[in-house]
């Protein structure tokens, strides 16, 4: 009887971590993600800019070749 006692009391117990655990581990993954996400935008803008830049100079350069 004892054992029957102890096994219903260790369910509650197990049941209240994960209740506590899940929503801690989804909102970790939560800010894993933006962080990762900010990253990731940083180096797009970055790549953007540097074609930017590129295409910017390929135009100015066959303007040049035009007009001469």
């Amino acid at each position: 009887m004892s054992q029957q006692s102890t096994e219903k009391k260790s369910v509650p117990w197990l049941l209240m971590g994960l209740g506590l655990l899940i929503p801690i581990f989804i909102v970790g993954m939560a800010f894993l993600a933006a962080k990762s996400d900010a990253e990731t935008k940083k180096k797009y803008d970055q790549q953007h800019a540097e074609i930017a830049k590129k295409f910017e100079k390929q135009k100015n350069a066959e303007s040049a070749i035009k007009s001469e």
